[in-house]
């Protein structure tokens, strides 16, 4: 038989662009002419910002305050434009034009000749050319219209009438780019029957230890075909079945699968996938195929413990394992998303599953995200919290219940839904971030747009848990007034986003109730590689809101100036603002996603704001900056997620003005563990002398944390104005299970942090693999070394990705730690790194030749203020 769907890739930098005021296009017949006068160079996928950014038509938009000279581009219409050669048609073919991702809204043109409109970034734009198309050249061109005139955040929710999404107008961490561009564009050529979709829907029975799994075709019309459904495991095609389609145009296959393979969560066991073929056979041939791919895995939400009759379900079982969710909340790669970043995205992605990641929020602000983004999540174990693109704004968060805007939301919705529903990783719909009432509480399915998109996920996507928004309340924001006064209205909940201070942050942790924090977090600096291409030298400080370059850059949202100069006094220099200013928010979201944790299953979860960033801001709550490198609250949230976490609760960071220090200690895991060993808290001063020790053994653990004792030790008794509360997990066999650190100042405010004398740091670097290697750091002075760091030793936005596996610790006096470094795709010539703590001399330079180090005293990497 022969192949009848070939598929013409039509991506690349064969484009052109051009753009004019309105509907001038029309005027001067833009889709008809074939000159180039006025035409620049693109590719597709794309942006127009980024190819106008390419051809010097605008300056780079992610350099200080370039964004504002860039505002005019969505004010106008661009016009795609290329040339292209059609395959010949045999007889019986059929040939569709298949455009992706389409910002926003757009009117197609083959050869002078309009196909159809569409407005949708989420679902594809596919006209049929069978007809249309010419021998040997063609003509294709996209009109894009100007953008839509929509809120920004500070704006009314109510006043949105499309779904594109609102990250680009404007936000707090993000400023206004509006992207418009192209997704992938497609020559797609089958027989005279096609596939439309197919639908794979498994069902796992646990008891009996078996699947089925049904396959749905739908197919383009209603004729005689047969449709062949197959399933593959590992290159193996294990079941086969054959059919017709009924008169609606529908193929049902089902399946019965013994001792399936089982897909989980990241660090709840292993992500087998499976494959589904299905082919379209006609007289004439193959008509048609299409690969899906798929996994087995029974998920349920099920109330949290100790929870009120009313409150909604928030944790999942998955495969009869309780999975205490360890999330973060996601935005888009970039805020011209339309530009695709494949390096970027798995790099993120694989950020999240070292840090014990099991789940991703994706907030309504931003994107339904890319198939790319899925297939990786199915991989890697990472549950998908997929919001609809609808979100709060400051002044109102009640979506309209205009009829248009209701019919449009549905259409999108009833298009977005198929796309993702055949991925084991997509666990929970929602309609939307914070979308509140006019008193600014949590909607409901009452709501005219969210019931509209409920009934959509219940008639496409069954199997798939709902929540009407989050925070979905009753109450939505995390206080302590309400926690005292309205405890049991407290399920899931936003908030706080800034560091609350010295005690408050701990006083709001150690009595939270909620059932699930699906959104918090704490302000801080970006990295100090990240500024360097950011800002000039010579608007790097002050740091105020009056410094224009920061108030764009994130300050005017982020800047907690008074709060900072209390807690750490006055600091004269960007670097030492950046290290405080990072451990401050490390310090916040670390202990509030611990707290959480001690109240496992009370609490199903914790999904700290936010993962990534889509803009290079100076200032805001990101764990990793836009160039892909994390901040020191990366590591200190990963080490609050590791599998046995071993945690203490306390009342202070600073302890001034009490009797005592006191602490409780607690340890938590994923699964039940028996004869783990014995925990030792230790109080130790910086000069690594103990001013008290407690020891407790434990003999097995649940899935619920456990008060192991409290460590109490008079305030007096301790000499030093700077120490630390040290925590191991001990094995009989004398390995450490785990351990955590804690830095506490005697004082009033941390700036004793500041003032801890100096240390010197040995370097050593043993290579273990062509991409691997071990740097062990010693601290060899008479002080621990603060908040040891070790950084890519290139340029910020060199190619390729340096993963550390542990970061941002502190070293006592003659300690050493070894940590795994893992290069991706950087030359061996360029491996090097520098290592520092907050108080060593200078910063260790450990060449990719060497073995050891060189030091200099390039303290700081020359960013001084």
């Amino acid at each position: 038989m022969t192949t009848l769907h070939p598929r013409l890739a039509l991506d690349g930098g064969d484009w052109m662009l051009r753009g004019f005021l309105d509907e001038d296009w029309r005027r001067v017949r833009a889709y008809q002419a074939t000159d180039a006068e006025g035409w620049l160079p693109c590719a597709v996928p794309g942006s127009v910002q980024h190819s106008l950014w390419q051809a010097g038509v605008i300056p780079n938009p992610y350099v200080e305050r370039n964004s504002l000279l860039c505002e005019w581009v969505p004010q106008r219409s661009w016009l795609y434009r290329r040339v292209f050669t059609a395959p010949t048609l045999q007889p019986g073919q059929r040939a569709r034009l298949r455009f992706e991702g389409v910002d926003y809204a757009a009117e197609f043109f083959l050869n002078g000749v309009s196909l159809g409109c569409h407005a949708s970034l989420f679902t594809p734009a596919v006209f049929d050319v069978t007809e249309a198309l010419r021998p040997g050249e063609n003509w294709l061109v996209v009109a894009l219209d100007p953008a839509p005139q929509e809120p920004s955040q500070m704006g009314r929710t109510s006043r949105v009438r499309t779904l594109k999404p609102r990250i680009g107008y404007g936000w707090d961490f993000c400023p206004r780019l509006i992207n418009l561009g192209l997704g992938s564009v497609i020559l797609e050529v089958t027989g005279s029957v096609a596939v439309k979709d197919v639908w794979v829907r498994p069902q796992v029975n646990l008891e009996r230890g078996q699947a089925t799994v049904q396959v749905q075709t739908t197919l383009n019309r209603n004729a005689a075909a047969i449709v062949e459904t197959s399933l593959w495991r590992e290159g193996e095609c294990i079941a086969l079945q054959t059919g017709t389609a009924s008169a609606d145009q529908t193929a049902t296959s089902i399946f019965e699968l013994d001792t399936p393979a089982l897909w989980y969560p990241n660090g709840h066991g292993g992500q087998p996938l499976y494959q589904t073929r299905v082919r379209i056979l006609t007289e004439q041939g193959e008509s048609d195929v299409r690969h899906v791919t798929f996994g087995l895995r029974h998920i349920e939400w099920v109330a949290n413990e100790g929870a009120s009759p009313d409150a909604l379900p928030y944790t999942p079982v998955v495969n009869g394992q309780r999975v205490y969710l360890k999330g973060w909340n996601w935005v888009p790669l970039d805020a011209l998303y339309s530009v695709p970043r494949p390096a970027k995205l798995e790099r993120l992605l694989r950020l999240a599953h070292q840090a014990h990641v099991n789940l991703l929020r994706l907030n309504g602000v931003g994107l339904v995200e890319s198939e790319a983004f899925y297939d990786l999540c199915d991989r890697l174990g990472i549950l998908v919290w997929q919001e609809f693109t609808l979100s709060s704004s400051a002044i109102d968060r009640l979506p309209s219940d205009d009829p248009d805007y209701l019919q449009r939301v549905v259409a999108e919705a009833e298009g977005i839904v198929p796309q993702k529903r055949n991925h084991p990783c997509l666990t929970l719909w929602d309609a939307g971030n914070e979308l509140e009432s006019l008193a600014f509480l949590p909607l409901d399915d009452t709501t005219p747009v969210i019931g509209a998109l409920h009934d959509v996920v219940r008639r496409l996507d069954p199997d798939r848990h709902w929540l009407p928004t989050s925070a979905s309340g009753p109450m939505p924001f995390n206080g302590i007034n309400t926690i005292r006064a309205k405890p049991d209205t407290l399920h899931d909940v936003h908030g706080p986003w800034f560091h609350q201070g010295l005690t408050a942050q701990y006083t709001l942790a150690n009595e939270g109730v909620n059932l699930l924090h699906s959104e918090f977090g704490a302000e801080g600096l970006t990295n100090l590689r990240a500024l360097e291409p950011l800002i000039g030298p010579d608007n790097r400080w002050p740091v105020t809101r009056a410094n224009p370059m920061w108030d764009h850059l994130g300050a005017g949202w982020w800047l907690n100036q008074t709060v900072w100069r209390e807690v750490w006094g006055d600091i004269g220099d960007l670097p030492t603002l950046v290290r405080a200013s990072q451990h401050w928010q490390a310090e916040g979201v670390r202990y509030m996603v611990e707290a959480n944790r001690r109240r496992q299953f009370r609490n199903s979860g914790s999904l700290p704001w936010q993962f990534n960033e889509p803009y290079p801001m100076a200032l805001g709550t990101a764990a990793v900056d836009y160039f892909g490198a994390p901040h020191p609250v990366y590591y200190a949230v990963a080490r609050a997620y590791a599998p046995l976490s071993l945690t203490a609760r306390f009342a202070t960071q600073a302890w001034a003005g009490r009797l005592g220090f006191e602490a409780s200690v607690w340890l938590v895991g994923d699964r039940p563990q028996t004869n783990l060993g014995a925990v030792t808290a230790r109080l130790l001063g910086v000069s690594g002398q103990c001013y008290g020790m407690g020891e407790w053994q434990v003999d097995g653990l649940g899935v619920h944390a456990v008060e192991l004792g409290t460590l109490t030790v008079l305030l007096a008794s301790i000499e030093e104005e700077v120490f630390c509360l040290d925590l191991t997990l001990t094995a009989a066999d004398g390995s450490q299970l785990a351990a955590n650190r804690y830095l506490f100042s005697r004082a009033r405010t941390l700036a004793p942090f500041l003032c801890v004398p100096p240390t010197t740091l040995a370097v050593e670097r043993e290579e273990t693999g062509e991409d691997e290697a071990v740097v062990t750091v010693a601290n060899t002075g008479d002080v621990a070394a603060l908040f040891v760091w070790l950084d890519d030793g290139r340029p910020v936005d060199s190619d390729g990705y340096v993963y550390f596996d542990d970061n941002h610790f502190c070293l006592l006096p003659g300690e050493a730690r070894a940590v795994r470094v893992t290069w991706a795709d950087v030359p061996a010539a360029e491996r090097g790194l520098t290592v520092e703590a907050w108080n060593s001399l200078g910063s260790c330079k450990v060449e990719s030749s060497l073995t050891g180090s060189v030091l200099s005293t390039n303290f700081g990497n020359g960013l001084s203020g």
